[in-house]
C-alpha cells in the first residue's frame, strides 16, 4: 500500500500524479496541484518545498510502486514466456496498483514523452539504472518479421496507455473488470503482432 507521513501529504502526491499526467511538467503549477488535492499552496510547499522536488518525489514513488508491482508478478513469468504471455501473468498486480493509485501509470507514460528537462533527465536516469535485459529482448522474438520489436513495443505501450486513460475517463477502477477488459486487448495485440506460426503454436 502506498504510504505517506499523513493524509494531506498523500493527497498532494496523488494529485501531483493526476495533474502532471494531464498537463506535463512545464504547464503544471503548484496552484493546480493544491487545488486538485484540496489543500493550500502552503501545504504543498510545506511537504515538498518546490514543484521540482514534488515532481522528483512523484517520479520516484511511481517508479518504485510500478517496480514493486512488477516484481510481485515476476515469479509467475517464465524466461521462455513471450511478451503476451508475460502481460497476461503480470496483469493482476498492475491492475491492483491502478485501482489503488489510478494516475501512477498515466503519470509514468506522460513522463516518458515529456520534453521538459527534468522529466527527460529522470527518465534517462531510470533507463540507465534498469537497463534493457536480454530476457526483455527475447520476449519480442515472436513478433511478425515485418514489424520491428521496437515498433511492437511502442504499439503495446500506446494501447496500454490508451486503455488506462479510457478507464480513468470512465471512472472504472475495479481490479477484476479492469483485468478482463485489458486481457481482451492483449488477445487482440497478439493476433495482430505475433508471427502466424508462433500464434498457431500457442493456440494448441
Amino acid at each position: 500500500m502506498l504510504t505517506a507521513d499523513n493524509e494531506k501529504k498523500e493527497r498532494v502526491l496523488f494529485a501531483a500524479w493526476e495533474v502532471f499526467a494531464r498537463f506535463g511538467y512545464e504547464k503544471t503549477s503548484v496552484h493546480d496541484i493544491a487545488e486538485a488535492a484540496g489543500v493550500s499552496k502552503s501545504v504543498v510547499f510545506k511537504y515538498y518545498e518546490s514543484k521540482e522536488n514534488l515532481y522528483r518525489t512523484a517520479f520516484r514513488v511511481a517508479s518504485d510502486e510500478i517496480s514493486r508491482a512488477d516484481a510481485e508478478a515476476a515469479s509467475a513469468v517464465a524466461e521462455r514466456d513471450d511478451v503476451f504471455s508475460a502481460l497476461r501473468k503480470t496483469v493482476d498486480e498492475r491492475m491492483r496498483l491502478f485501482a489503488r493509485a489510478p494516475y501512477v501509470y498515466s503519470f509514468s507514460y506522460t513522463a516518458a514523452y515529456d520534453t521538459a528537462e527534468l522529466p527527460r533527465r529522470l527518465v534517462n536516469e531510470e533507463f540507465a539504472k534498469r537497463g534493457v535485459t536480454k530476457p526483455d529482448a527475447e520476449r519480442y522474438r515472436c513478433i511478425r518479421k515485418d514489424v520491428s520489436p521496437q515498433r511492437a513495443k511502442e504499439m503495446i505501450f500506446w494501447i496500454s496507455q490508451g486503455f488506462l486513460g479510457d478507464q480513468l475517463a470512465r471512472g472504472d477502477s475495479e481490479p477484476e473488470p479492469l483485468k478482463q477488459a485489458y486481457l481482451e486487448w492483449v488477445d487482440l495485440m497478439e493476433l495482430l503482432l505475433k508471427e502466424r506460426g508462433e500464434l498457431d503454436e500457442s493456440s494448441k
